[in-house]
């Protein structure tokens, strides 16, 4: 099978993988309702960030194997993934604009790393947290804050990284024709939404609703994104393989 069908695969898997990610962390594992009913029983305004710690250390805990598969696949196989389209991507583009197609990719490869550590790095705080909650819950807090904070620095919070490759693979796309315009204009769309999210945390944009969604904008438009790149490598590897054939 050839890198551009490879490259197809690849980029329906992320779709997949993303979809999957949105139904598990934000349907299946929600303890949203947990903190509504502890609120209603024992009202949490004096300390609520200290509440809301201890519910979501209890829930992920109470569901450490169903928080392992997310982070197994979100993160682990997402990463191994994303190799393979960062790989098929550079070969497809790299002869129309080679340079800057070796510093996309050198940036996806980045962003594959990040992924992959943020995931690791919350593999080992689960661990971590669900031996010490029992002994000492105060040191089990500290570790779910600190490995929060390291995840959301990795990516979790500010996804410039991914959002500079998925920039820069769609203006070179755009740029030279080379897949339909509407996948490349959307993949700027998306990338701008993702480098958006770097100045989330300035005092005066942090209140703006839109700079508060646009990590979930950034996630929900990759899934059309990888979609739309997975049909486009498939119709041109069909069709390389029909002008292949006639020529045989």
């Amino acid at each position: 099978m050839s890198i551009q069908k490879w490259g197809a695969l690849a980029a329906f898997t992320e779709a997949v993988i993303y979809l999957f990610g949105f139904i598990w962390f934000f349907a299946v594992l929600d303890p949203s309702h947990l903190v509504e009913a502890s609120c209603a029983v024992a009202p949490c305004i004096d300390d609520t960030a200290a509440t809301l710690s201890k519910i979501n250390i209890e829930f992920m805990i109470n569901h450490q194997d169903s928080y392992f598969l997310g982070y197994l696949v979100c993160g682990i196989l997402f990463s191994f993934v994303l190799i393979i389209l960062v790989q098929a991507l550079y070969r497809r583009f790299k002869p129309v604009a080679p340079e800057l197609m070796s510093f996309a990719t050198t940036v996806g490869y980045l962003w594959a790393a990040i992924v992959l550590a943020s995931s690791l790095v919350f593999l080992t705080g689960l661990g971590a947290l669900v031996q010490d909650y029992s002994a000492d819950a105060e040191q089990a807090m500290t570790v779910y804050q600190s490995v929060s904070i390291v995840i959301d620095a990795l990516g979790g919070g500010i996804e410039l990284v991914g959002a500079l490759w998925v920039l820069l693979v769609s203006y070179v796309g755009l740029t030279y024709r080379i897949f339909h315009a509407w996948v490349h204009f959307w993949g700027i769309v998306v990338g701008i939404s993702g480098v958006l999210t770097l100045f989330s945390g300035l005092s005066f944009l942090s209140t703006l609703f839109l700079f508060e969604m646009m990590t979930a904008i950034f996630g929900l438009g990759q899934i059309v994104w990888f979609i739309g790149l997975g049909i486009e490598m498939l119709k041109e590897s069909r069709s390389s393989s029909s002008v292949t054939g006639s020529q045989a």
